[in-house]
C-alpha cells in the first residue's frame, strides 16, 4: 500500500512538471509571435473613378488587435504574388500586408505584348505608369477606409494611422515617389502624408548628382534602402549598383538606413522563390553574375530580420528595435553586407 502511494505521488509530480513545461512552451510561443497562420485573401478591387481593377493579395495576421499596414508594390512584369517572402514574414509578425498588382506594368505586358520580354518590360516603365501606380496606392488606402466604414470585417483590423510603403524595382520607384521624390515639370511631388515609413528594394537615383538635393532633399520620413553589389541595370535605364546604393546618399540625414548585400543581384530582392527569380533573369537576358542559391537564402532571411526591425521601430514605436538598427544590425550582417545609418 505504501509502495502504491509512492508511485501515485511520483506520477502526480511528473504530471505537474509536464504541465509546467507545456505552459512554459506556450509562453515562449506567444512571446515569439507564433500563433495561427495569417488569413490570406486574393481579391479584386475596382476603382470606378478610373475604371481600373486592381488584383490584391491581402494578409491579415492572427489576433484581435489593430494591425499596422504594409503595402507592397511589385516590379515590372510582376503581380500580387511579388514580395511573398517579405509579406509572409511581416504578417506572421503582426502586420497586415497588401500586395498590389498594377495593370499596365504587371505580368500582362509580358503575356500580351509583342517582341522580346525585355522590350515588353520597357514599355511598362513610363511616367504615365508610375503616376498610375501612385494612384493605385492612394486608392487602396482610401478603399480600406471606405470598407471599414461599411463594416467589412476583412479589413476591420487594419490600422490606417500606421502605414508603411514598400516595393521592388519599379515598385521601389513607386515607393520613392510616395516618399516625396521631387520631379521637374508641373507635378513637383506625389507624396502621401498618410504613409509613415518606406522600404525600397532595388531603388535608383535619377539625373545628375548636382540635381539630387532638389530631387531627394525633401525625403524627410524614415526610409530604408536595400540593394546588392550586383543589383544591376535590368532594363537598360542606367540603374547600376552604384546608383541604387546612392539613394541613401542623396537623402537628408535622419532615420535613413541602407544595406548593400555582397553578391546580391536584382531578383533576389523581389522576394519570390529563388528558382523563379533565376528563370525571370534568363527570360530578360540577364546573364551576368547572379546570386547563388545559398547566398540568396541568406540575403532573404537577413532582409526579413532587418525590415521587421525597421517596421517595429517606426510603425510600433519600438525604441529597442530602433536602437538595434543603430548598434546591432551591422553585427548581425557580418560579412554578408555593408550597413549604413544617418
Amino acid at each position: 500500500m505504501a509502495w502504491t502511494s509512492v508511485l501515485a505521488a511520483d506520477y502526480i509530480c511528473r504530471m505537474k512538471r509536464i504541465v509546467l513545461l507545456c505552459l512554459g512552451v506556450a509562453g515562449f510561443c506567444l512571446a515569439a509571435g507564433v500563433g495561427a497562420a495569417p488569413t490570406v485573401l486574393d481579391v479584386d478591387w475596382k476603382d470606378s473613378a478610373r475604371e481600373r481593377t486592381l488584383p490584391l493579395k491581402v494578409r491579415i495576421p492572427d489576433g484581435v488587435e489593430k494591425a499596422p499596414l504594409v503595402i507592397f508594390s511589385h516590379g515590372l512584369g510582376g503581380s500580387r504574388e511579388g514580395g511573398k517572402a517579405w509579406g509572409e514574414y511581416w504578417s506572421q509578425n503582426g502586420y497586415a500586408v497588401i500586395h498590389v498588382q498594377h495593370p499596365g506594368s504587371d505580368q500582362g505586358i509580358v503575356k500580351a505584348g509583342d517582341g522580346g520580354v525585355l522590350q515588353q518590360l520597357k514599355r511598362g516603365a513610363t511616367a504615365e505608369q508610375l503616376l498610375g501606380r501612385v494612384d493605385d496606392i492612394r486608392f487602396v488606402i482610401d478603399e480600406i477606409a471606405r470598407r471599414q466604414k461599411s463594416g467589412d470585417v476583412a479589413v476591420a483590423r487594419i490600422d490606417l494611422a500606421r502605414i508603411a510603403m514598400t516595393g521592388h524595382s519599379f515598385g521601389a520607384a513607386t515607393t520613392m515617389a510616395l516618399a516625396n521624390t521631387r520631379y521637374p515639370g508641373p507635378i513637383k511631388s506625389l507624396a502621401d502624408s498618410r504613409i509613415t515609413a518606406f522600404i525600397a528594394l532595388s531603388p535608383a537615383v535619377q539625373g545628375l548628382k548636382k540635381s539630387w538635393p532638389e530631387r531627394y532633399g525633401e525625403m524627410s520620413k524614415p526610409f530604408f534602402t536595400i540593394t546588392g553589389t550586383i543589383d544591376g541595370d535590368v532594363v537598360g535605364n542606367g540603374a547600376n549598383p552604384d546608383k541604387r546604393a546612392a539613394v541613401f546618399d542623396a537623402q537628408p540625414a535622419g532615420d535613413k538606413y541602407r544595406v548593400v548585400f555582397e553578391d546580391g543581384d536584382h531578383m533576389v530582392f523581389n522576394g519570390g522563390a529563388i528558382r523563379e527569380n533565376e528563370t525571370f533573369s534568363s527570360l530578360i537576358g540577364d546573364r551576368k553574375k547572379r546570386t547563388d542559391a545559398a547566398t540568396a537564402a541568406s540575403i532573404q532571411a537577413l532582409t526579413q530580420t532587418l525590415t521587421l526591425k525597421f517596421l517595429d521601430a517606426y510603425l510600433r514605436g519600438d525604441s529597442a528595435a530602433k536602437a538595434w538598427l543603430g548598434t546591432e544590425a551591422a553585427k548581425r550582417l557580418g560579412a554578408a553586407g555593408e550597413w549604413s545609418v544617418k
